[in-house]
């Protein structure tokens, strides 16, 4: 069993045991000793000792350990750089056997002119800084998109301020040497050039000030992603279980009308949270726009995407099983009546089926507790003879018809053709329909009763072509050069 102990490594917490306590004190005095003759000698060892504890931090985080161990400070070693290769110049410092470097996008405060993107960008592809300023500067007399193109660079992407974030923009390894060769330059510039040093500082309080720009159009950005998010979210709600508050609540209800009552569940299961999900997520990133936090949490990421995936799926199996029921055809029936010779045929509607005045609509499946409802098509046209006739014709678009599944009920007698305000549907929606059609000779008289015109001056589509005369309580009209014309 060994002892442990706590120490402070450039202001982070530590547990080491003993034998790498040793080796790594022994390591810094070391390093301490040789850089104490330096003038910069302090910032050199606080940026190592920095970097050392960025180490230890991933070797525990990624191994799930508390305590250092002798192999991690022998592992820092060996990716900082052995004293002998920093202290003896006689010879040729030896590399540490580590990776390349991988290479950060950084703005360059050393190397700028007003934020230091070209110079960032330069170090990362390893090339001029002066190309990219004439590119920039050539593109921006295109419509300044590149212009805008640098602003967003500038607001985006982090400046370097350490000696770590300067190696990673130019993908050096941060290791002993390099760090110490960083900072070596740096303090060169500011004790040779103190007057740069003030000439930036017009170009920091620029780089301010498009910081707060920044600010200002994230908290826009999210206040107006909130306000969209919220409003979608009420939308689907609403549309999902309150369909009549919108215009499309008529084909809502037939959509409903031709799911069984399991599958509509679960295709309402299905749409919230289908669209439900990314509207969520565009709250989440307004909320975080406005409070500048920040969520990694990856297990709700992945379960989100996991029940977005299930809704899909859950749909095109409640899609594939209602599809099976219908038929991309339409079959048909129909049952003709020959009134003979017909001077004035009279239309009665019976008010067979009791709705209210608010659930008129134009052809929509009306559901009320004597079961599903929709109006039948009604239409007088010109027979091409002398001979009068009518057709009711019913159709749909089932798999397997019935024509039980539709109950309508009509009568001709006495001239009168008598029919259903409403025809009931016995089954799940397949687009059935109920078409009459009146064909009538030249001459012929037509006549509505009150019923007649108060039903169908309501129905926009079921009197065709009687809609505008019939509103106007007209209930006479004539047959003549192939028109309906009124005559009262």
């Amino acid at each position: 069993m060994k002892k442990t102990y706590t120490i402070n490594l450039s202001g982070k917490i530590f547990h080491i045991d003993d034998d790498a306590l040793d080796k790594l004190q022994t390591y810094i005095n070391t390093l301490k000793t040789h850089y104490s003759r330096e003038e910069d000698g302090n910032e050199i060892m606080e940026d190592i000792e920095n970097r050392i504890g960025e180490l230890f931090t991933e070797y525990l985080k990624g191994q799930y350990r508390e305590v250092v161990t002798i192999d991690d400070v022998e592992q820092v070693i060996a990716t900082m750089g052995a004293p002998n290769d920093i202290i003896d110049e006689d010879e040729e410092p030896q590399k540490p056997a580590t990776p390349k470097q991988t290479k950060k996008l950084y703005r360059d405060p050393d190397n700028r002119v007003f934020g230091g993107v070209a110079g960032g960008m330069a170090a990362y592809w390893g090339i001029s800084p002066l190309l990219l300023r004439v590119c920039f500067i050539i593109m921006t007399f295109y419509y300044g998109i590149f212009f805008i193109v640098y602003i967003i660079l500038w607001i985006a992407v982090p400046k370097a301020k350490t000696s770590k974030q300067k190696l990673e923009m130019k993908g050096e390894d941060i290791n002993v040497s390099n760090i110490e060769r960083s900072i070596k330059e740096e303090y060169q510039e500011v004790k040779h050039g103190k007057g740069a040093k003030y000439a930036n500082r017009v170009g920091e309080g620029f780089s301010d000030a498009m910081l707060i720009v920044g600010k200002v159009l994230a908290i826009i950005i999210g206040i107006g992603l909130f306000c969209g998010g919220i409003f979608f979210l009420f939308c689907l709600l609403s549309a999902l279980f309150l369909p009549h508050w919108f215009p499309w609540g008529e084909s809502y209800m037939e959509i409903t009308h031709a799911l069984s009552p399991s599958n509509l569940i679960l295709s309402k299961i299905g749409i919230l949270f289908l669209f439900g999900i990314p509207i969520i997520m565009i709250i989440f990133t307004a909320i975080k726009l406005l409070f500048s936090f920040k969520s990694n949490n990856k297990a709700i990421a992945f379960s989100a995407l996991g029940l977005w995936l299930a809704s899909l799926t859950l749909l095109i199996i409640v899609a594939i099983s209602e599809g099976t029921t219908w038929t991309p055809r339409t079959n048909t029936y129909e049952e003709t009546i020959q009134p003979g010779k017909c001077e004035t045929l009279t239309i009665q509607v019976d008010k067979r089926h009791i709705v209210p005045k608010d659930f008129y609509r134009n052809r929509g499946v009306l559901q009320l507790h004597e079961g599903n409802l929709f109006s039948p098509y009604f239409a007088i046209r010109p027979s091409h003879g002398n001979t009068a006739s009518i057709v009711i014709r019913y159709s749909t678009h089932e798999n397997n018809p019935q024509k039980e599944n539709i109950t309508f009920d009509y009568k001709y007698t006495n001239d009168t053709l008598r029919f259903d305000n409403y025809a009931q549907l016995n089954s799940k929606w397949r687009a059935q329909n109920v078409d009459i059609t009146v064909y009538l000779p030249e001459g012929t008289r037509i006549r509505f009763t009150p019923e007649a015109v108060n039903h169908l001056s309501k129905r926009r589509h079921a009197a065709y072509p009687l809609y505008s005369e019939l509103n106007d309580h007209k209930s006479l009209f004539i047959m003549q050069d192939g028109e309906i014309r009124p005559l009262l």
